[in-house]
């Protein structure tokens, strides 16, 4: 879904921002817990924080600010594949016993639905990012005092009907819900995310929608942006935040004037955001192959924090590894050698790099 390793064209705030979001979801399946149930920082945000790099990262891939449709049918056809592939590996990681709420069969879901919008300007993509922030979250709450719906997982869903409304607005990532958190960040990228003034306003912007969002729900009764809670002030400030860490990512690290030194401190973090597949699948097999210890086992000081340091060192070793060897991740080149495979690449074919 990006250049490879190495590349000019390649934004190490954004590889770092996703980097980020791998080590925030791992957070959250290994971090101690005061007691049932409490929120952590790290519960929610960082898949959010995933499903806006997705939405910035396939700006990048069709043109940034000048989108081009140069590849096509195919090159359509090719990224459309790629969704339906972590559609089913996401459908693979459920059957395991990690006790994981999985995102990649949610996040092909999400590319499907962005697919209609991928070349659309930016006035539609605001607009309809601002129709779903507001109406999705109402239709699904229709839905659910309805049929009484909640995040089951697809694989533990009793049929097809259920596994689609869990995707499309009653799972832990609902696409109809998330789809406006895809169009923010492709917003982003048809903005110029080499521009400095796009970065400042996604930095600030981001801060005030999440302030917005999150303060909704501090001040006012009936407001809810708890994780997963799929309001509006849950998006607003969940996504605000993401968009703001972009923002951020960005200016730190893409930025001629800013000292090496800086830089070189995200420069880890980016390298495992370059194999976030592999990561992100790695730790959903370690967690599901040590489950005999029990699931709360992983919320204990002396078993999560050290297994969230192991995972992440790995993560990061097998991401510098793969920049020195100047190669995709395992399963990052897995997927594009099956879609080579099916859809070979056209002459000029972008959407589907």
């Amino acid at each position: 879904m990006t250049a490879a390793p190495g590349s000019a064209a390649r934004l190490q705030g954004l590889d770092a921002a996703r980097g980020l979001a791998v080590i925030g979801m791992m957070a959250a399946h290994t971090w101690p817990r005061a007691g049932d149930g409490a929120e952590l920082l790290v519960d929610g945000r960082p898949s959010v924080l995933f499903a806006v790099v997705a939405g910035l990262a396939l700006g990048v891939v069709t043109g940034g600010e000048r989108p081009v449709d140069s590849g096509g049918r195919r090159a359509r056809s090719r990224l459309a594949l790629r969704a339906v592939l972590l559609l089913l590996a996401g459908l693979l990681l459920w059957m395991l016993p990690s006790g994981i709420a999985i995102i990649l069969d949610a996040y092909g879901v999400m590319f499907l639905l962005l697919l209609p919008l991928l070349l659309a300007p930016r006035w539609l993509l605001a607009a309809t990012a601002a129709g779903f922030l507001v109406l999705a979250p109402l239709v699904r709450d229709q839905v659910v005092a309805v049929t009484g719906a909640g995040p089951t997982g697809p694989t533990r869903a009793p049929d097809g009907a259920a596994v689609l409304l869990d995707w499309l607005l009653t799972g832990y990532y609902p696409a109809l819900l998330w789809l406006p958190l895809l169009l923010v960040g492709l917003l982003c990228a048809r903005s110029g995310l080499h521009r400095a003034r796009v970065r400042v306003l996604m930095l600030g912007l981001g801060a005030a929608a999440c302030l917005a969002g999150y303060g909704a729900a501090a001040v006012l009764p009936g407001v809810e942006a708890a994780a997963h809670s799929g309001t509006t002030a849950e998006l607003l400030g969940a996504g605000g935040l993401a968009i703001a860490v972009v923002g951020g990512a960005l200016l730190l690290l893409d930025s001629p004037r800013v000292p090496r030194a800086v830089t070189a401190l995200g420069t880890p973090v980016a390298a495992l955001g370059r194999v976030a597949l592999s990561v992100y699948v790695g730790h959903v097999l370690v967690i599901a192959l040590l489950e005999p210890l029990g699931p709360a086992g992983f919320f204990e000081p002396a078993v999560g924090i050290p297994l969230l340091v192991v995972l992440t060192a790995a993560g990061i070793a097998l991401g510098v590894a793969c920049d020195r060897l100047r190669r995709r991740g395992p399963l990052e080149a897995a997927l594009s050698g099956l879609v080579d495979l099916a859809l070979p690449r056209g002459g000029s074919a972008r959407l589907g790099a």
